[in-house]
């Protein structure tokens, strides 16, 4: 008869579903159409380990455009693209903006699309198996001050070195201002009591 050994719990402190976290993606929604303050919002639910309440990752951001219209770049894209590297997805926006196949296919319906063949689980709307890592932390609107939990857009496979790597990534990212967390009063390093993600203004 095989051993049995109850899992350990951690006695560190801390919240389990902060930080870098396993998790897998159950389902897609495009909202681009619902806001006219941004070119694309597309957001991906996401499941973490042990949790019951899934989390939201948005790619939100504009398009940069020429003078005639045609999308020639924009930090959403950057996004956009590294997460869909990660999740194997080989899609893309063509220069007016619609979402083609690599194989030049138009997309009429990019969440679907996703659903259809990108969930971690392979059935939306299921619980999805722990194929990935990824940052979870706080955000705070500067406008109303309300605090947001958010999944940010890098994620990395579920093993040890991806894991690694995303750890590697997110202190990178931090070192250098490009992401910034809300903390308590008295928590942050600029002594103001108030930390925001910087996550727009950033190409990573």
């Amino acid at each position: 008869m095989a051993i049995f050994k109850p899992e350990m719990k951690s006695s560190g402190g801390g919240n389990k579903f902060m930080g870098v976290c396993e998790m897998g993606i159950s389902s897609f929604v495009d909202k681009s159409a619902e806001f006219d303050w941004c070119d694309l919002l597309l957001e991906a639910e996401v499941h973490l380990k042990d949790s019951e309440y899934p989390k939201r990752l948005a790619i939100k951001g504009d398009y940069e455009k020429d003078a005639e219209g045609n999308i020639n770049g924009g930090y959403v894209l950057n996004r956009m693209y590294r997460f869909f590297e990660a999740i194997g997805c080989t899609a893309g926006i063509n220069l007016k903006g619609e979402f083609e196949t690599s194989e030049g296919d138009v997309i009429p319906d990019i969440a679907q699309y996703l659903n259809d063949n990108h969930t971690s689980s392979g059935i939306p709307g299921t619980t999805p198996e722990l194929t990935h890592v990824g940052y979870v932390y706080k955000r705070q609107n500067t406008k109303t001050k309300k605090v947001y939990t958010e999944v940010y857009t890098r994620l990395y496979p579920n093993t040890e070195k991806g894991k690694t790597e995303l750890e590697e990534y997110i202190k990178w990212m931090k070192t250098n201002n490009y992401l910034k967390e809300y903390t308590e009063v008295g928590g942050d390093k600029d002594g103001d009591g108030v930390t925001v993600t910087a996550e727009a203004d950033s190409n990573f």
